[in-house]
């Protein structure tokens, strides 16, 4: 593999890299929390960003695919910035919604487009074949990033005491980012039409018609949008049960401080699963040699998440480290697919469609975080963290037996053809 890595492709992993710095994302719950927010208020916040996510995806992924992808990740980051410059000066619902709003605008113009940039590259050089372990390095870059991000996060927080400053923080890597896309090489495709109404319109009619013809994309999308939307509206619910186990078993008595105790062990549970999940990315792609079906992994994985998911339920309560482990192995889990998957989907998008297509499967996966957020958010205000575990995963069996199997009948030819 270290063949087909070269400068380009390590400027895609230190993109990564430096989008990951975010140093607020370790703590995001207790910000919230402090903000003084209930956990059906922060399903809302979440709700509002997937919300404006949702609703651009598919606009944004057009316009980078007709505008140019370079100029919609730049674009990307200058709306990070704004977000983050709001949520440093909130203290309301109402400012943290206006903040999450331009978060999720900003998701929307990077969501698809980075990965597009990345697949075309590989095209253009020959090695398109290599799409799952290239993203997994890249990936794996990104994760190191995050891993690093928890420390960094850790001492910004015990030296500030301010879960607000960790935001402006944030700023700076996100500036690094901007400088860095600017040294891409310029695009072979993308950016060369005008960006006209009826361009977009043509180009959204045809990226739909070919997703309505392809049966295994379009379960590939759902697929997909519920494995990772419920990833992402469970997976930072450790930071207040981590609170709740400082304070009814006051473990790291050495530390006397209890809220540089919360922070050191909040920090370094997301450097253990992000240093996990570099490893996993890296390491993804052999599950294709191990599986004569592309399709195997992928079932098992999205099985394997919803036994995690009950085992926390169980555990929750009453076992901090093994709740931690089920947590590392979900995490583990997830990026472990996330390379498989998408090199999967991008066996059936045409090249000039691929913002645009991954911007749809982004969509699903934020209409899923809407409902299921708020939803779950809901259930741990009435009845407990612990019952929101088990029902959703109870939801993951239910659906996965009724629907998103994938077929396993086919042998997939990973050059391409099925």
């Amino acid at each position: 593999m270290e063949k087909i890595i070269d400068r380009t492709i390590v400027k895609f992993g230190f993109y990564g890299f430096f989008k990951n710095l975010r140093f607020f994302e370790p703590f995001i719950y207790l910000y919230l929390l402090a903000v003084g927010l209930t956990f059906f208020e922060i399903g809302l916040i979440i709700a509002i960003r997937e919300f404006t996510t949702y609703i651009f995806e598919i606009p944004t992924g057009v316009i980078a695919d007709v505008w140019g992808r370079k100029k919609a990740i730049l674009s990307c980051f200058v709306l990070y910035i704004i977000s983050f410059i709001l949520y440093y000066f909130s203290h309301s619902f109402l400012l943290v919604a206006l903040a999450s709003i331009m978060f999720g605008l900003g998701d929307a113009f990077r969501v698809g487009s980075h990965k597009a940039i990345i697949f075309d590259y590989l095209d253009s050089k020959g090695i398109g074949d290599w799409k799952a372990e290239v993203y997994g390095f890249t990936r794996s870059v990104a994760l190191i990033g995050s891993a690093l991000s928890a420390i960094i996060a850790a001492g910004l927080l015990i030296w500030s005491g301010s879960y607000h400053l960790i935001f402006l923080f944030s700023i700076i890597p996100y500036l690094l980012a901007f400088l860095l896309v600017l040294t891409y090489p310029p695009e072979s495709g993308a950016g060369k039409d005008e960006l006209k109404l009826s361009i977009i319109i043509a180009h959204t009619k045809k990226s739909l018609q070919n997703l309505r013809q392809v049966k295994d994309l379009r379960l590939s999308f759902v697929n997909s949008a519920v494995f990772d939307g419920v990833f992402e509206a469970t997976r930072d619910y450790i930071q207040p049960v981590i609170r709740h186990f400082l304070i009814a078993y006051p473990i790291l008595v050495m530390i006397q401080d209890g809220h540089m105790r919360e922070t050191l062990l909040i920090s370094f549970f997301y450097l253990a699963i992000n240093l996990l999940g570099a490893f996993s990315s890296r390491w993804a792609h052999n599950l294709n040699r191990i599986f004569p079906s592309a399709n195997l992994p992928l079932n098992y994985l999205f099985l394997t998440q919803a036994v995690m998911l009950l085992g926390i339920g169980f555990f929750i309560e009453l076992n901090l480290p093994a709740v931690f482990i089920l947590l590392l192995l979900l995490y583990i889990i997830k990026n472990l697919r996330r390379p498989l998957l998408l090199s999967y989907l991008t066996d059936f998008i045409e090249d000039e469609q691929r913002a645009t297509m991954l911007s749809i499967e982004s969509q699903l996966k934020s209409l899923a975080i809407i409902i299921l957020a708020p939803a779950l958010g809901l259930i741990a205000d009435l009845y407990s963290i612990r019952f929101m575990f088990i029902a959703v995963s109870g939801l993951l069996f239910i659906l996965y037996l009724g629907f998103l199997r994938f077929e396993t009948t086919k042998i997939k030819d990973f050059s391409g053809s099925v």
